[in-house]
């Protein structure tokens, strides 16, 4: 049953850049946040650590960052609550922090600098 949600997911399978991509670019459209930034790395095999038997699966990961503006911090957990409801894959947020800009007259009075990756699985023995 895992496995099938895992597909489902998109998780099983090839990196899933572009949906990623095209699932932030949503995002930005809804405006829960006034704008933001991001990069992503990369692909990367990946072991956990403590290391763990993924049997035939090879885990990789695709490091993001994102800069984010906000008027205030609840705007970031709504941001990530959309991600993760709206964007098929597993997204792991490493952490973010938060800073007040210097100028009193910008749009935005908050800036969030954020890290993740994407984790994706892939069946060692499937070209």
């Amino acid at each position: 049953m895992e496995y099938n949600a895992l597909l489902a997911q998109k998780v099983i399978g090839n990196e899933q850049r572009l949906d990623w991509i095209e699932g932030l670019e949503k995002l930005r459209q809804e405006g829960t946040v006034l704008d933001f930034k991001y990069t992503i790395s990369p692909q990367q095999g990946y072991t956990p650590n403590p290391p763990l038997d993924a049997g035939n699966f090879q885990l990789s990961r695709s490091g993001m960052t994102l800069q984010i503006d906000l008027l205030h911090e609840e705007q970031l957990m709504h941001f990530f609550s959309n991600l993760h409801d709206q964007i098929d894959g597993w997204f792991m947020l490493d952490g973010c922090s938060i800073s007040r800009t210097a100028a009193v007259d910008e749009l935005a009075p908050l800036k969030a600098e954020c890290t993740g990756g994407w984790f994706t699985m892939k069946n060692k023995n499937t070209p």
